[in-house]
C-alpha cells in the first residue's frame, strides 16, 4: 500500500531509470494530421463529482492528432510531480515519461484525489471513489486526438495498488495492468501481518502523510524531525508541481487547502485491529484486491507484477493473484527490496541493481504493454510465475503452486531444542520467556521496513540474536533440499499466569503474540534468515471456509468476532503460516525454527507490557512440529 520514502528523491519509477533504446519511437507520432501537439501539458481533469484531479500528459515528440499512441495511466499518492528550486525537471519520473515515450506510449501522470495539486479530501486510502477515478481518466484518455483507446495502467507500491485495483472497475478501455511492489492484502500482507501492527515501522510514514497533506499545518519547518525527514526524501523547500497556465499557483493552493483532512493509513492501522474494520470510507476491505477477485476475473485484463521474496508480505500477495484470479498473468517472486531497486538475497551482500537487471525489468514491462496496449493481444488465460530460489541463484518457472512435486516435510520439536522426524514419546516442554535483548529483533534493514523506507533489505548473521530466543535445530540434510512455499508452524502453546501487567487482573497471555522465524545453518555456524511468520494470540482461531485467494493459508478470519483472550494454564492449539520463500540446503545445512515474543524492530509489543510467557510443549500427542514445502 505504501511507496518507498525514498521515491520521492530518486527512486520511484517503474523502469528503473534505464531508458529504452528509441525502437519504436519513429512510429510515435503516427500518421495524424494538424500542428504537433505539446510535449508536456499539466492540466484539470474533472470528476463525476467535480473533483478536478491533477494531471500530467507526456506525449512523444513530434505527435500530431491522430497518432493513436497507446496510454501508460499511472496514479499517485505522493505527488506526481514536485516543483523546487532545483526544477521539477529533476524528478526521476520525467525519466519514465521519456522511456515510454521512446517505446511509441502516451505517458498519463496524475494526483490522487486530495494529493499533490489535486482537488478533494481523501477520505479513506484506496478508498472506492479513489480507484473509481482510474476509470474516468481511462475514459478521458480514450477520448483524447491522440489515443487508440487502450490504457495500461501501472504504478509501484500504493500506485502498484491503484493500478491493480482498478481492473475490478471492467473499464474496457484498461487492456493491461504492471503493478510491481503492491500489496495484495494491505492488512495482512503488510500493516497487521498476523494482526499485529507494524507500529515502529509507521511512524515515520505517518510523518511524511502529515508533511505531504499539510495535516494540522504540519511542513518540513515544523520540527527537527519534519526537517530531517524532508531532508532524507527531497522535500525540502518543495511541494506540488502546479498545473499550467497564470492560475496554476493559485489553484495549488486552493487544492492543497482541501487536503489537510485526509485519512492517514497509520491511523487507520491502529483503529483497524481486525479485518473487518470499518468506518465510513475507511476499511481494509476497500483496499483489498481480494475482495474484487471476481470482478477482476471476469473482467480477463491480463497482469504482469514482480515483487520481492523479503518486501514484507507482497510475495504472498503474488501467490494469492496466482492461485485466487483467473487473469492471464506474468508473475515474478524474486531477489528484490521494495520497488526492485536492491539486491535482497541473504546469501549475498545487498547492493543496487545493475544496468543490465534494470534493463531486464524495462524490457520486460515493454514487451507486455506491445502486446496488450499497443497492439489489441488477446488474452488466454495462462498463467506463468518465474521465481528465484535463495542460496541457489536460479530462476524456475512454473504453472502451478505448489510446485508441481512439493510435498510436506514435518519436523517435530525435540529435546535439547531439536528438530526431528519423529516426535519424542515423552512430553515435555520448553519456556517461551519475553525477549530481553533487543538485538534478537530482525534489525533495521528487514523486510517490514523495505516496504515504507525503500532502504535495500540486509538480515546479518542470527546466531547471536538466536541465543536470546528459543531455537530449535533439525540434523544436517545429506541431499540437496529446495524448501519452496508457505512453511507452517503448529505449537502446542500454554499461557504463564502471572506474566500480565500488575493490577490488571489478567494474564500476559491474553493479549499476547508469537513470532516464528524460519532459519538457515551452515556448517560454520552462520545463521541466515529465510522468512518468519507471527500470530496475535488473540486471533488464533480457524474458520471451517477461507476465500479462495487464501487457499494456501490456515484458514483465519481476523474478524473481531473470532478474537478471544488467550487463556492461561489451559494448553492451546496454535498454527503460525510463515511467509512464503524458496531457499536451497546443501549438503551439511540445517534447518532451524526460532520463536519469539516480540519483534521490537517492527512490531508492536503484545502485550503492551512485553511480559508474557509461554510453555510450549513438544513430543507426545500434542508435540509441536513444523511444516516445510520441500520440492523434490
Amino acid at each position: 500500500m505504501v511507496v518507498l520514502l525514498a521515491v520521492l528523491a530518486a527512486l520511484g519509477t517503474v523502469l528503473g531509470l534505464v531508458l529504452a533504446p528509441a525502437a519504436g519511437a519513429a512510429d510515435a507520432a503516427g500518421p495524424g494530421r494538424g500542428p504537433v501537439l505539446p510535449r508536456l501539458q499539466s492540466l484539470y481533469v474533472p470528476m463525476p463529482d467535480g473533483v478536478r484531479l491533477a494531471v500530467d500528459v507526456w506525449l512523444p515528440p513530434g505527435t500530431r492528432a491522430g497518432a493513436k499512441l497507446p496510454t501508460v495511466l499511472q496514479t499517485e499518492r505522493y505527488w506526481r510531480s514536485r516543483a523546487h528550486p532545483g526544477g521539477p525537471e529533476n524528478d526521476p519520473r520525467y525519466g519514465s515519461a521519456t522511456a515510454w515515450n521512446e517505446r511509441g506510449y502516451a505517458y498519463v501522470l496524475a494526483d490522487l484525489r486530495g494529493t499533490g495539486a489535486s482537488f478533494g479530501t481523501l477520505r479513506g486510502e484506496l478508498a472506492a471513489d479513489l480507484i473509481a477515478d482510474s476509470g474516468t481518466l481511462s475514459d478521458w484518455i480514450a477520448a483524447r486526438p491522440w489515443s487508440n483507446g487502450r490504457v495500461g495502467t501501472t504504478g509501484v507500491s500504493y500506485g502498484g495498488d491503484t493500478a491493480m485495483l482498478a481492473l475490478g472497475l471492467r473499464n474496457h478501455h484498461i487492456t493491461a495492468a504492471l503493478p510491481i511492489s503492491y500489496d495484495f492484502d494491505p492488512y495482512e500482507d503488510l500493516v497487521r501481518p498476523g494482526g499485529i501492527l507494524i507500529e515502529p515501522r509507521l511512524a515515520p510514514y505517518a510523518l511524511l502523510l502529515r508533511i505531504l497533506d499539510r495535516a494540522a499545518g504540519t511542513t518540513c519547518a515544523s520540527s527537527e524531525e519534519t526537517r530531517r525527514l524532508c531532508a532524507e526524501t527531497g522535500l525540502t523547500d518543495a511541494e506540488p508541481k502546479p498545473v499550467d497556465g497564470p492560475d496554476g499557483a493559485a489553484l495549488l493552493a486552493a487544492a492543497r487547502a482541501e487536503h489537510a483532512g485526509n485519512a492517514n493509513l497509520v491511523d487507520q492501522g491502529r483503529d483497524g485491529v481486525h479485518r473487518d474494520f470499518a468506518d465510513g470510507p475507511r476499511s481494509w476491505a476497500s483496499g483489498a484486491v481480494g475482495e474484487q477477485a471476481a470482478a477482476i476475473s471476469a473482467g480477463g485484463v491480463p497482469v504482469l507484477t514482480e515483487t520481492g521474496w523479503l518486501d514484507a508480505g507482497t510475495a504472498n500477495g503474488v501467490l494469492s493473484q496466482f492461485t485466487g484470479l483467473t487473469n492471464t498473468q506474468d508473475d515474478w517472486i524474486g531477489p528484490w527490496s521494495h520497488g526492485r531497486h536492491h539486491l535482497a538475497d541473504p546469501f549475498l551482500p545487498s547492493r543496487p541493481l545493475d544496468a543490465e537487471e534494470r534493463r531486464q525489468l524495462a524490457e520486460r514491462a515493454f514487451a507486455f504493454f506491445d502486446r496488450y496496449v499497443k497492439h489489441p493481444g488477446h488474452p488466454d488465460g495462462t498463467r506463468r510465475l518465474h521465481y528465484y530460489t535463495f542460496n541457489e541463484g536460479t530462476w524456475r518457472t512454473t504453472t502451478q503452486w505448489p510446485v508441481p512435486g512439493t510435498r510436506t516435510r514435518r519436523l517435530h520439536l525435540g529435546p535439547d531444542h531439536t528438530l526431528g522426524a519423529r516426535p519424542s514419546a515423552v512430553a515435555a516442554a520448553d519456556r517461551l520467556d519475553p525477549t530481553a535483548d533487543p538485538a534478537a529483533g530482525t534489525g533495521p534493514l528487514d523486510r517490514w521496513n523495505t516496504n515504507l523506507s525503500g532502504d535495500p533489505v540486509s538480515y546479518p548473521d542470527r546466531a547471536a540474536a538466536d541465543r536470546a530466543l528459543l531455537a530449535y535445530t533439525g540434523e544436517p540434510v545429506t541431499r540437496d533440499t529446495r524448501v519452496t512455499g508457505l512453511g507452517r508452524v503448529t505449537l502446542d502453546v500454554t499461557g504463564l499466569p502471572g506474566t500480565g501487567l500488575p493490577g490488571s487482573g489478567l494474564p500476559g497471555s491474553a493479549d499476547g503474540a508469537i513470532h516464528a522465524y524460519l532459519e538457515h545453518v551452515a556448517p560454520d555456524g552462520r545463521v541466515t534468515y529465510l522468512t518468519e511468520g507471527q500470530l496475535a494470540l488473540a486471533d488464533r482461531a480457524t474458520t471451517p471456509t477461507t476465500p479462495d485467494w487464501r487457499r494456501l493459508r490456515t484458514p483465519r478470519s481476523y474478524t473481531a468476532a473470532a478474537a478471544t483472550p488467550f487463556p492461561s494454564d489451559t494448553p492451546q492449539r496454535v498454527t503460525i503460516d510463515l511467509l512464503p520463500t524458496s531457499a536451497l540446503l546443501r549438503p551439511g545445512d540445517r534447518i532451524r525454527l526460532t520463536l519469539a515474543t516480540a519483534n521490537p524492530d517492527s512490531f508492536e509489543p503484545r502485550p503492551a507490557t512485553g511480559t508474557a510467557a509461554y510453555l510450549i510443549t513438544h513430543g507426545g500427542l500434542r508435540g509441536s512440529y513444523l511444516d516445510l514445502p520441500v520440492v523434490e
